[in-house]
């Protein structure tokens, strides 16, 4: 019994999860606004996929490149840069990005943090995991395929994201995992933004099964006024 009592000591992990105080919800949740209240962004996001055998060998290789450009959290524009593809890979990883359509209702796509999502969420925080970081576990009061359960790790004095871990909280058909990490935030013109993540999932069906593993990396961010024009880049 007393090891029981001792375990989440020896985890190194708090053993208790409280709310999230108001004023960091409050924080994160108008550091989302204000990004998505910039008319539109463009940017360029060069992504590196994967397909990967049982032993997690590389199969094949796809590089590719797009100039995006997004209005809140609608892609309205996609341009491809250039295509590199190496080895074998299925055609589901080779087929082009397949964006939301663009009269969807976007509640699904907002960040849990976000004012107009928040209430259909539930968090738990935990100090960690170094001085100066807190720990914001997030999950759907109700399982979708649209909505994700995850962690962010976030700079509670600047109220800023650090890091961003994210699954769905339902996995949708044909696939047996998905975890997306968003590794790193930079300020930019578009204010603060993921520069860099990476997502790995398999699925399939019977005998049929894919693993894949994706790096992208975000960059020339460029606050776009109107169709045509952008202002500032990084």
């Amino acid at each position: 019994m007393r090891v029981l009592v001792l375990l989440p000591l020896l985890l190194g992990v708090s053993a208790r999860a409280d709310a999230p105080p108001d004023d960091l919800l409050q924080r994160l949740g108008e550091a989302e606004e204000r990004k998505l209240a910039i008319p539109a962004c463009r940017t360029v996001e060069s992504a590196v996929t994967e397909e990967l055998d049982k032993e997690g060998k590389v199969k094949g290789r796809l590089t590719r490149s797009y100039e995006i450009t997004r209005s809140g959290t609608t892609v309205v524009a996609r341009k491809l840069l250039s295509q590199k593809e190496e080895g074998d890979l299925t055609s589901q990883l080779k087929a082009e990005p397949k964006d939301p359509p663009k009269n969807e209702d976007d509640k699904a796509r907002l960040s849990p943090f976000h004012p107009r999502a928040r209430a259909d969420y539930r968090f738990e925080s935990a100090p960690g995991p170094s001085e100066g970081l807190v720990t914001v576990k997030f999950a759907p009061l109700k399982a979708d395929k649209k909505r994700m359960k995850g962690q962010a790790v976030v700079d509670a004095r600047a109220g800023k994201m650090v890091t961003l871990r994210m699954s769905p909280s339902d996995m949708p058909p044909m696939l047996d995992e998905f975890q997306m990490d968003f590794l790193a935030y930079a300020d930019t013109p578009c204010d603060r933004q993921p520069t860099q993540l990476k997502i790995a999932g398999s699925g399939g069906v019977l005998v049929y099964k894919v693993r894949f593993r994706t790096e992208v990396t975000v960059t020339g961010h460029q606050k776009v006024a109107e169709p045509g024009t952008a202002t500032g880049a990084r």
